[in-house]
């Protein structure tokens, strides 16, 4: 007779890990969609792209919902959180252009180690023992991915892992300042400065390095807003609700699907130390849904 209520509160303890997997697929999607229009355009477009697409939905979900603005306490990490997201996603997407969708993802993995580690420093929060292992299990995931690259990596490919890494350390900034402020400010204003204000700040630069878009390539740009504002609003939900350091693992999970979209879209073959990553990259979810 009891069971069933015991299980209930179980599968919805589980719902952020779920809601964050589902916002590292929409990444996914998003940095192959990007990828795809990056011998088109430069990276400063391709990031305006990104966030021009995200607040056409954004706008239309604020518009709908009406949920109030920040204080004027908040604005000041509102405004820090919009200028290190522009960053995360300059410096990403000129690592996209330099490596393979794979490559560029398994580097992207030291950002939930440098979440976990920022969010016990500044959030305090105190993650179980089992985090360990599953954040362990991931980056060994990632290093396995990366090592025969960086063993035969000339000087593009070296850039392109410095920039994804240095991504990696701005967007755990920018997770850790998600979760401070996802206590304060509704989701739908979070979608909407959180697009607005990059678009705003590139606005000039732009301008200066524009090139012309093509009518096929405007389907792209609006795919790219519609995943983006599905992947931002899922990982923002998740935070939410669960600490910033117990998601962290799950970011793991893109691994996998970055391999299939590469593989599906590029040609880019997954190969024997792909698929050995991906293993470890799985368990370590796993072990991280178990607890």
């Amino acid at each position: 007779m009891h069971r069933p209520h015991r299980a209930a509160p179980q599968l919805f303890g589980t719902a952020p890990v779920w809601v964050a997997a589902l916002a590292a697929a929409a990444f996914i999607g998003m940095d192959a969609l990007v990828k795809a229009l990056a011998n088109r355009y430069g990276v400063v477009q391709l990031t305006w792209f990104r966030f021009a697409g995200g607040a056409v939905f954004a706008v239309a979900i604020w518009a709908f919902w009406r949920t109030p603005m920040p204080g004027l306490a908040q604005w000041r990490m509102h405004l820090l959180r919009a200028v290190l997201l522009l960053l995360t996603l300059v410096l990403y997407f000129a690592a996209l252009a330099r490596l393979e969708l794979a490559q560029a993802v398994a580097m992207g993995y030291t950002a939930p180690i440098f979440t976990s580690l920022l969010a016990m420093a500044w959030l305090h929060e105190r993650p179980p023992a089992a985090i360990w292992a599953a954040l362990a299990l991931g980056m060994l995931g990632a290093l396995v991915a990366l090592w025969p690259a960086m063993r035969g990596s000339g000087g593009l490919h070296l850039v392109g892992l410095l920039l994804a890494g240095c991504s990696a350390l701005t967007f755990a900034f920018v997770m850790v300042l998600t979760r401070k402020q996802a206590q304060h400010d509704a989701l739908p204003t979070f979608l909407l400065l959180q697009n607005l204000i990059p678009m705003a700040l590139l606005g000039v630069p732009v301008m200066v390095q524009w090139t012309p878009l093509h009518d096929d390539d405007l389907g792209f740009v609006v795919a790219i807003g519609a995943l983006a504002t599905v992947g931002l609003g899922a990982i923002t939900w998740s935070l939410r609700h669960m600490e910033a350091s117990r998601l962290a693992p799950v970011e793991y999970t893109g691994f996998i699907w970055a391999a299939a979209v590469g593989y599906l879209a590029f040609g880019e073959v997954p190969s024997t130390t792909t698929t050995a990553s991906a293993a470890l990259i799985i368990c370590g979810c796993l072990l991280l849904l178990r607890r």
